[in-house]
């Protein structure tokens, strides 16, 4: 059986960056963003308003789908919450926290060396948002995860209720890759947008497109 992995959520944290210099998109490449942005127009033709809370998606997850809410003290739960924090710490709160620590590795051909360098600038990162009190800036943060009969099929969702974020996973078969990718799709259009995210072509409208066009 061939094994897949995909990872999704726009804003997610991560730890290494990948960096390349910036190339002339090919004819292919160029071609299938235009049948990308034709299929989005077509796609934003058919949605219409409506909306449900992040708590009730994620009630949804779990009785629609079956998924399981983590516990907040499972350490894999822990280490990703923290990792999001950092995150959304930087993005929703730089007044805070000022800019993230970016080395700079362009001109760096030892792989070795670009990950030591970024290991160091996610542990500043993490020092800064270490720093800001719980009470000052927090996550309502949730993790819903779905098995199958095969262990190795596994999907998980991430919640975090105060800034809006959702990310999600999945590993597995190519067949669960696909069911995974349609429970999504599914959940971003229970979770649905409002008149005002489609008149100002909000971050939740267009997260709702990428999702439906995938």
């Amino acid at each position: 059986m061939t094994e897949e992995e995909i990872i999704g959520g726009a804003d997610g944290p991560t730890t290494i960056f990948l960096l390349d210099k910036l190339k002339e998109p090919t004819f292919r490449q160029r071609l299938q963003r235009r049948i990308t942005r034709i299929k989005r127009y077509f796609i934003a033709k058919r949605i219409h308003p409506g909306t449900h809370s992040l708590q009730e998606l994620g009630e949804y997850l779990v009785s629609k789908y079956g998924f399981v809410e983590a516990s907040m003290s499972d350490p894999q739960v822990i280490e990703e919450y923290e990792q999001l924090r950092v995150s959304l710490l930087f993005e929703h709160r730089p007044d805070l926290v000022g800019e993230p620590c970016f080395p700079s590795i362009d001109d760096i051909e030892d792989t070795e060396a670009v990950i030591r360098m970024m290991d160091v600038a996610t542990k500043k990162n993490q020092e800064k948002a270490d720093s800001i009190a719980r009470e000052v800036f927090d996550l309502d943060f949730h993790k819903y995860v779905k098995t199958d009969e095969n262990a190795e099929n596994m999907m998980d969702v991430t919640i975090e209720r105060n800034t809006g974020y959702i990310g999600d996973g999945a590993s597995g078969s190519k067949s669960f890759i696909r069911k995974s990718n349609k429970i999504m799709k599914d959940a971003y259009l229970y979770y649905g947008v409002s008149e005002e995210d489609i008149r100002t072509n909000s971050q939740r409208y267009k997260d709702l497109l990428v999702q439906l066009s995938m």
